[in-house]
């Protein structure tokens, strides 16, 4: 169970340094999607388990768009990511998680 919440905290870190209109606001909308289901989920370790596995590949492509990066580009990221919808509303949903 804590290694699901830990994924999911993760996930919002990964977010930070993956993902803008582009393919970065594409990975912050599929996280906003995932925290959405896992919310959503509720504590269930199951389903919390399946929704982690029908996300793994998305997260793994958002992982690799930081690949390579420097710091300064890794920023630029998060100010771009900032700036979907997305994220916004990942961040209002995270709060009440």
């Amino acid at each position: 169970m804590r290694k699901i919440i830990y994924n999911c905290s993760a996930l919002g870190i990964l977010l930070l340094f993956s993902c803008g209109k582009s393919e970065i606001c594409d990975c912050s909308d599929k996280g906003l999607a995932m925290v959405k289901e896992m919310k959503a989920a509720g504590m269930n370790p199951t389903k919390l388990q399946e929704i982690q596995n029908k996300y793994k590949s998305d997260l793994d492509e958002c992982e690799k768009l930081d690949d390579g990066k420097t710091e300064e580009e890794q920023k630029k990221m998060v100010e771009e990511m900032k700036e979907c919808e997305s994220y916004k509303e990942m961040e209002k949903t995270m709060k009440d998680f």
